[in-house]
């Protein structure tokens, strides 16, 4: 595939920003020559020029002049014809202008892309179908997101412009001039054009024009929601795309009512690097409201000609009577008889600790691991409450993952994605263990929003890590394992705006002899916490969750049960104190833990 070079570059003053400025109206081309032999920006998908997935110059009909390209295939997957042109670079932030003039004939179909990596074939940032019934459609994911579902002429010339703000994720689509809507993409970014025939498609391309203008402002680093009252710092991330030094800047903000310039000087900003910003002054947001913010870099170097630069960023922040961190819940079903669970978990585990996983203050994310009936004999975790969450996800093979309810790959994508969404649930709770096996749990929570319908509250009891070797699969440490669920199904709560819920549940362990379809503790209430999580019963989305320490007498004491001996501290943890009062023959002292294994074994003679 050829290397495209950069096509023009436009200098603005003395820092030499560049442009990639581009356009085709095939007149300079003779007719029945193939496009990539006679162009040196164009190219095939294969590389290949001059052949089958080539395309011709033709005088049949032009919008403009005498030539133009046609397109046309009877294949069933398309083709041969497969033309690209390629940027020379990915683009990712700044300004990116695609216009052509598209000719399709009547009950045929149009149909082009934009590769999103340098090397075709990787990612797809967008689909335009222009189907045979004259609707249009702008996709991705082959074709399960879509975007725009609109019409277009057929059997005349038109229009067609793709206007994409790249550093705010706003695409936006013109027929004729005329809008026809605008949405965010899943992937933001574009490297080449594709136009590729699909079956039946007959259609005519004349003046490709491709623009790009480098963003000088990349980035805000400002909040999308807040609590009022609060003052929000401006900051953000300018990158020097020219090819002398930045040595001054100013940044001026406006939220519509009042307006802030920083002037940054003495600055010394080397081509093709970043720069981070804070502005002198700050939003004050005193009560709930919306700001819609205009953030500009300017004066360059004292210079005011910014002809084609992209250095303003619009930005919303709504700030909240309350709003707090969504913190993602994991839902894991495995088993220690999964072989293809041993290989998955490890990873997985180094994932969920690299986010404070159940943590009770710092947690990014937290996890709830079911063991499960299955393969083989199964897990000794079962039991009918795994069982249940089985059902309600209706998981049909592990190892498998699900954050906030929907399947994942488990990823720090995932995790920042859904820890991204504001969550307007205040929630308080305790857990307070008496005996060391009596567990009450009281949960309070506010709603300061409308957006929680279909909401149940889920309350599970989580061993933290505990030690098994009866598996079959070679894991013998296991982390964050579902014991029990207060109650199996879950609460159903009103969580309308300005509600207040309070629930409280009550259950009691035992601790050890942990078999299928038993709720025993591994190593008891002190090797647990509680995890928390509101849950739409129609949706599956998980809307918040949150981990509450298990307080109060969490060791389960030991029967002395005999004269010749004191035992202190009673109940104990990590060390106890043995007073031996009287022996009247050899004597053998064992101790052990409370799921049963020797710790001391000791021999005492008269």
């Amino acid at each position: 595939m050829k290397n495209l070079l950069l096509l023009a570059s436009l200098l603005f003053y003395g820092t030499l920003f560049a442009q990639f400025d581009y356009s085709e109206d095939f007149e300079s081309y003779s007719t029945g020559n193939y496009l990539g032999v006679e162009s040196d920006f164009w190219t095939t998908w294969s590389g290949t020029l001059g052949g089958a997935e080539d395309v011709q110059i033709t005088n049949d009909t032009a919008n403009s002049g005498n030539n133009s390209t046609y397109y046309s295939s009877t294949s069933a997957n398309g083709g041969p014809q497969d033309v690209i042109l390629e940027f020379g670079q990915v683009f990712s932030s700044g300004d990116f202008l695609f216009n052509a003039s598209f000719y399709v004939n009547s009950n045929t179909g149009a149909y082009f892309n934009f590769q999103a990596e340098e090397e075709v074939g990787q990612t797809w940032a967008l689909d335009c179908y222009m189907n045979e019934d004259g609707s249009l459609v702008l996709s991705n994911a082959g074709g399960s997101t879509e975007y725009i579902n609109t019409t277009y002429p057929t059997n005349e010339w038109f229009d067609l412009t793709i206007d994409v703000d790249l550093t705010s994720n706003i695409w936006s689509l013109f027929i004729n001039n005329e809008a026809r809507g605008v949405f965010e993409n899943t992937v933001n970014q574009v490297a080449s054009l594709d136009i590729f025939p699909l079956n039946g498609n007959q259609f005519y391309v004349d003046y490709v024009s491709v623009e790009y203008f480098p963003a000088l402002l990349t980035s805000l680093d400002v909040p999308s929601y807040t609590q009022s009252p609060d003052d929000v710092e401006i900051a953000g991330t300018i990158f020097n795309y020219g090819t002398e030094n930045i040595n001054s800047f100013d940044v001026t903000w406006t939220n519509g009512t009042d307006s802030y310039t920083t002037n940054f000087a003495n600055l010394n900003i080397a081509p093709q690097t970043t720069y981070n910003f804070i502005c002198s002054d700050m939003l004050s947001l005193p009560v709930p409201s919306v700001q819609n913010l205009t953030v500009t870099v300017l004066n360059i170097n004292g210079t005011t000609d910014f002809d084609g630069i992209n250095n303003v960023i619009n930005h919303t922040i709504q700030s909240y009577e309350y709003v707090t961190q969504k913190i993602p819940l994991f839902e894991h079903f495995t088993s220690n008889t999964c072989g293809p669970c041993a290989n998955f978990n490890p990873g997985f585990q180094v994932l969920l600790d690299n986010n404070d996983v159940n943590s009770i203050n710092n947690a990014k994310a937290n996890a709830i691991k079911y063991q499960t009936h299955y393969p083989g004999s199964g897990d000794q975790s079962f039991n009918n409450d795994v069982e249940q969450r089985h059902n309600y996800y209706e998981v049909t093979g592990v190892p498998r993952a699900h954050i906030d309810g929907s399947v994942t790959g488990s990823s720090q994508e995932s995790i920042d994605s859904r820890s991204s969404i504001p969550c307007f649930l205040e929630i308080d709770a305790t857990a307070v263990a008496t005996n060391g096996l009596d567990l009450e749990v009281s949960v309070s929570i506010n709603s300061y929003s409308d957006d929680y319908e279909n909401a149940k509250l889920y309350i599970a009891v989580v061993e933290n890590e505990y030690y098994n070797n009866l598996g079959s699969n070679g894991e013998t440490v296991f982390h964050e394992v579902h014991r029990k669920m207060m109650p199996a199904g879950g609460t159903s709560i009103d969580l309308s705006n300005g509600s207040q819920v309070n629930v409280n549940e009550s259950t009691s362990f035992e601790i050890g002899n942990v078999t299928s379809g038993s709720y025993n503790l591994w190593e008891g209430l002190n090797n647990c916490v509680v995890v928390l999580f509101i849950q739409n019963d129609v949706t599956r989305e998980v809307y918040q969750s949150q981990v509450v320490e298990i307080t109060g007498n969490t060791i389960a004491s030991v029967d002395e049960g005999n004269s010749f001996f004191n035992l202190s501290p009673n109940p104990a943890d990590h060390f106890i104190r043995l007073i031996l009062n009287s022996l009247t023959s050899n004597s053998k002292i064992e101790i052990h833990s409370i799921t049963g294994q020797k710790v001391i074994e000791k021999e005492y003679k008269v």
